[in-house]
């Protein structure tokens, strides 16, 4: 592993345990951590690697750090999760580069999915999101009207998912290098 790695994945980890104690905090990722971040991410991966390909420098930056932020784009214009988490996966994706950042989004999901999991248990609403779920699928057949279904409301800090996603891939990329 290069000291530019070391570098990268230090500010990387610095910044998802800023962002996952505002998330759970104040709801919040802050742009103060998240624009930074993907700033360094790309400066460092040009200065190291050049502007390289899909697997080296700039350019494997660049496509991680967007196709990281367009996975989560259609839930933050759904109103369904905040703008921050979409800006902190581009700054992962910033800065792991491909193939790592494949790795990251299967982990990210795995983590997000059990998190939600378990805060469903914890909160006692697995039955009424059940029920909600089955609501929603009735408006879409036209069973039922829209106005009878009503969002259960909670939060999720999905930067929580983000950062467990993450730190698990770089443990599995640093166990394949080293």
């Amino acid at each position: 592993m290069t000291s530019s790695h070391i570098a990268l994945w230090t500010v990387l980890g610095v910044a998802l345990v800023i962002s996952v104690a505002t998330d759970v905090l104040s709801r919040r990722i802050l742009d103060a951590v998240t624009y930074p971040l993907m700033a360094v991410g790309l400066g460092v991966r040009l200065w190291s690697e050049g502007v390289g390909d899909l697997e080296t420098g700039l350019v494997s930056g660049v496509v991680s750090g967007v196709g990281m932020a367009l996975l989560l784009v259609p839930a933050a214009t759904g109103g369904k999760m905040g703008w921050g988490d979409v800006k902190l996966m581009a700054g992962v994706g910033a800065v792991l580069g491909f193939p790592t950042v494949m790795a990251a989004a299967a982990f990210i999901s795995l983590a997000g999915a059990l998190q939600a999991v378990v805060t469903l248990l914890w909160h006692g609403a697995v039955w009424e999101t059940l029920g909600h779920l089955v609501r929603r699928w009735a408006v879409r057949v036209r069973l039922m009207d829209e106005s009878a279904v009503s969002a259960p409301g909670r939060h999720i800090p999905y930067g929580v998912a983000i950062a467990l996603g993450t730190f698990w891939a770089m443990y599995w990329q640093h166990d394949k290098l080293g």
